[in-house]
């Protein structure tokens, strides 16, 4: 086999750690020498069990090996390794860099400037505003989005950078023939193709997800990006504060959203900036960051509020995109009855102008763009 080929069955081979591969690749040389190696040299390198067994059979590797790249190109995942010219260098940077990357789409060139924006899964209304809103700014500003592509606030923050015609960049925990979660699949067809950013993983295509191998995501969203930004995170255990430990270890810049003393989703976040962390109160200190300015900020367009009583146009001024109020305050500043106020709030919900969240708290809906959904196919 070549060494491509030699590199991409060891990505394949699930028994082996990238300690064990690293000390057989600097033990191997030629590469191809790693299956003449004998029972006492793979004992003397701790090299698995499983795996002595299958270095044994190298026709049999070689097989699988070169059916299953032709089988990915078929269906355009290519396999980058170190030594390719398009390898992104920051990945070369960080400790215990990835020996290759199974890719669809594009990887962010050196130029390329970018941020990531991670959070959690069951963000609120607040945090998924937040993430869209930066992102969307950033992405203005030809700065790409880099992320996990999970649910909340990954998924919110890289939607609305291709929507806002930008780049996204998901790294995932398992193959990049995989979408997971399956209810980001528009997002993850969009990414796959050229021209929106790309997904990216360091697992063999089939590898199914497991919450081991994310971990190891984290570290390469962190090796990604020029800069972490942090919206919501519930505490010292959640996966964005391994990400943010890997962007530490890294060098890298953290960023955190502030929110309220109240808010278990907000916990995370305020930890960081009490630690140290820069408190990102706009966009903009991401770009002074980046050393750039905006020569502007982007305003939503305003919902289509004809067909409303005034009433009801009063109920909905009282609304905040990005701050769910209690009915009570609602009530308050609408100076209507109570009962009023319920039935145009579940008119407003069943029209999609306002959402209800925990606590019965109220907020404005997600703004409707005139471009709906992702760019087609």
């Amino acid at each position: 086999m070549t060494e491509r080929e030699i590199l991409y069955w060891l990505s394949s081979v699930a028994c082996a750690g990238r300690k064990t591969i690293r000390t057989l690749l600097e033990n191997a040389d030629p590469l191809s020498g790693l299956f003449e190696f004998d029972s006492e040299t793979l004992e003397l390198l701790q090299v698995p069990e499983e795996l002595r067994s299958q270095l044994r059979d190298p026709e049999k590797a070689a097989d699988e090996t070169r059916r299953a790249m032709k089988r990915d190109r078929d269906i355009g995942i290519r396999f980058l390794t170190f030594r390719d010219p398009d390898w992104p260098e920051r990945l070369s940077l960080i400790p215990d860099p990835p020996l290759w990357l199974h890719v669809r789409g594009s990887v962010p060139a050196a130029e390329e400037q970018t941020a990531a924006i991670i959070g959690s899964r069951g963000a609120d209304i607040y945090g998924l505003r937040m993430a869209e809103f930066i992102s969307r700014e950033l992405a203005v500003r030809k700065i790409s989005v880099i992320s996990g592509m999970a649910d909340g606030i990954d998924g919110a923050a890289q939607k609305e950078a291709v929507l806002a015609g930008g780049k996204s960049y998901a790294v995932l925990g398992c193959g990049v023939n995989i979408c997971y979660p399956n209810t980001n699949y528009e997002l993850f067809r969009t990414l796959s193709e050229e021209g929106h950013g790309g997904i990216v993983s360091e697992f063999a295509p089939g590898t199914p997800p497991a919450q081991w191998h994310f971990p190891d995501r984290n570290r390469l969203i962190a090796g990604l990006c020029d800069c972490l930004i942090v919206v919501e995170a519930r505490g010292a255990k959640s996966g964005s504060q391994i990400t943010v430990s890997c962007a530490l270890d890294q060098g890298k810049e953290v960023f955190a959203v502030p929110g309220r003393l109240t808010d278990p989703l907000s916990r995370g976040c305020n930890d960081l900036i009490r630690n140290g962390a820069n408190i990102l109160t706009s966009p903009d200190d991401v770009l002074s960051f980046l050393g750039m300015q905006r020569t502007g900020m982007m305003l939503p367009e305003k919902e289509d509020l004809s067909g409303l009583f005034p009433e009801e146009q009063r109920v909905y001024g009282c609304l905040r995109a990005a701050d769910p109020r209690p009915m009570e305050e609602i009530v308050r500043e609408s100076g209507l009855r109570p009962g009023e106020v319920m039935s145009i709030l579940l008119k407003l919900e069943l029209r999609g102008l306002a959402v209800r969240t925990a606590g019965d708290y109220y907020a404005a809906a997600l703004r409707r763009r005139k471009k709906k959904s992702l760019p087609p196919r």
